[in-house]
């Protein structure tokens, strides 16, 4: 005949069992890429995107200054050179130089336009990256110290899965269909101590009666408010 104190025995380790399998599913819901370390990553890439798209617009003009500069300078060398004497001559080359200087002028100033945007978006990306790097680092962290958990916890799962077949072997089956039913009525809390005549798993004070039989032993005893199982030290 199964005996209280041998079904509480049972759900001492079928407890320890729920313990692990509830934070086995918690680690195992944080293992992989948070939406933190994601949304970092995904920053990273655009601020990254927005350097590469301004490199082909700060060459271009970088360009443009270079060949309104070189342009200009011939036209100075001409004007200032003393290769050109007629005054018609000289004023449409000071003209030309005038414009030109104008020309360079605007290019540099839409040059330093892109320039700051560079320096900008240079700046946002780095400290993008280094929010990322500091994301990924926090992550790798966590991953390895989850991971080292999951394996203990395995392991721990493993052991009290081979403990608990050796506390079922042997009760019978009334018993334990008794003790699966209240399992899932009582969030698996099934055999409560008496303590000074009272249930520990409801609180309230037994009849006389239902103690008088529960310490008998002569079978399971349950309490007449909660139905767990009463076991008297």
């Amino acid at each position: 005949m199964t005996s209280a104190a041998e079904l509480y025995a049972l759900q001492e380790v079928d407890l320890a069992l729920d313990s692990v399998n509830s934070r086995l599913v918690e680690v195992e819901a944080q293992l992989g890429e948070p939406e933190e370390l994601l949304t970092a990553r995904e920053l990273a890439s655009e601020r990254r995107a927005a350097v590469e798209a301004l490199k082909g617009p700060q060459r271009e003009h970088e360009w443009a200054v270079d060949e309104a500069r070189a342009k200009a300078g011939g036209i100075e060398k001409k004007l200032y050179g003393g290769s050109v004497r007629n005054p018609k001559e000289l004023e449409d080359l000071q003209a030309d130089l005038s414009a030109l200087q104008t020309q360079v002028q605007r290019r540099e100033d839409e040059l330093l336009t892109v320039l700051v945007q560079m320096d900008e978006a240079e700046g946002a990306l780095k400290t993008a990256e280094g929010d990322l790097s500091s994301v990924e680092a926090r992550w790798r962290a966590d991953q390895e110290r989850l991971q080292e958990e999951q394996r203990e916890l395995l392991a721990n799962r493993e052991e009290l899965e081979e403990r608990r077949g050796k506390r079922a072997n042997g009760l019978d089956g009334g018993a334990m269909g008794l003790y699966q039913t209240l399992r899932e009525r009582r969030q698996g809390r099934v055999v409560a101590v008496v303590e000074r005549g009272m249930c520990q798993g409801c609180r309230i004070t037994l009849p006389i009666s239902v103690l008088q039989r529960a310490r008998a032993g002569g079978g399971l005893v349950q309490c007449v408010s909660c139905e767990r199982i009463l076991l008297v030290n």
